[in-house]
């Protein structure tokens, strides 16, 4: 196992619900898009090696899910 850090992108649509004190609560959140900007690994730092793939068993939601490799390189 390893440890990676991942910088994700995401649009969402969220139901607020304040209290009579003011306090927020989330109650209901809907990702409309989501992108994965980079993934490094956290030990070595490489982000070159790394493959991202979808888990099994969950269907994209049409949203860009791949690693932008540009992003953040000079």
């Amino acid at each position: 196992m390893t440890r990676f850090d991942v910088v994700r992108e995401a649009r969402t649509r969220e139901f607020w619900h304040l209290d009579l004190a003011g306090d927020p609560r989330v109650e209901d959140t809907d990702t409309m898009s989501e992108r994965i900007a980079s993934v490094s690994c956290r030990w070595c730092g490489r982000d070159d090696a790394i493959e991202v793939v979808e888990r099994p068993g969950v269907e994209s939601s049409g949203a860009d899910r791949g690693v932008d490799r540009g992003a953040g390189s000079g």
